[in-house]
């Protein structure tokens, strides 16, 4: 009897063997980044090398080989015969060239300049907002929405997705219209004066200017 309750006792008192855990799985993959997006609003003849300038900061802060502009003007082409900076045959980068081809397989209007790629949106709001996201869903590379003309209410919930927000204003605007303009932009919003006509506008509709008073995105 005495064998058998010193045996129960041990059953019930001494620890049992330390099981062993299962091997640790691969930790859960990381939500892809998205890349950075800005936004661009102003005048027609302002906003398109703004924008292109602020592409090229973005896209060398991200280490990225290209970067998206994607305009929106009504009447007007991705880059008019007048702002063309005419490089030679060949001297659009690989990278330009991978994403401007992506959203063509897509069906949308899109070329290569440079280290850029631009996307011509539509003029008419309502059919160019859709265009827009689709461009976004494509590009894995900091995108910049220029805005070349009245805001549409259309691009509004796109627009409110932008890390960082540019009016592009004269540097000699008045104080009342600087402010109507920053309260009036989604999210982080800044006001940036136009490049002067000449090279310094060709250099940066190709991607070669940056903008490097950019802000830091929050």
């Amino acid at each position: 009897m005495t064998a058998l309750i010193r045996r129960l006792g041990a059953f019930l008192l001494e620890p049992a063997e330390p099981s062993v855990p299962p091997p640790a799985g691969p930790p859960p993959a990381s939500p892809p980044v998205r890349p950075l997006r800005a936004a661009v609003l102003g005048g027609p003849a302002h906003v398109p090398p703004v924008a292109a300038a602020c592409a090229g900061e973005l896209r060398a802060r991200a280490g990225s080989g290209s970067a998206l502009v994607c305009l929106w003007r009504p009447g007007g082409e991705a880059l008019r015969d007048d702002e063309d900076p005419a490089s030679p045959a060949g001297a659009t980068t690989p990278a330009a060239r991978r994403v401007a081809a992506a959203l063509e397989a897509e069906g949308l209007r899109a070329t290569a300049c440079g280290r850029l790629a631009w996307l011509a949106l539509p003029d008419d709001p309502p059919e160019a907002a859709p265009v827009l996201r689709r461009g976004l869903a494509v590009a894995a590379v900091p995108v910049v929405i220029a805005v070349a003309g009245p805001r549409p209410a259309a691009f509004e919930p796109v627009l409110a997705t932008a890390d960082l927000a540019l009016a592009v204003l004269p540097a000699d605007a008045e104080e009342p219209l600087r402010a109507l303009a920053l309260a009036s932009l989604p999210g982080a919003g800044h006001l940036v004066a136009p490049l002067p006509p000449g090279p310094s506008r060709w250099a940066a509709l190709a991607g070669l200017t940056r903008l490097r008073s950019l802000p830091e995105a929050p």
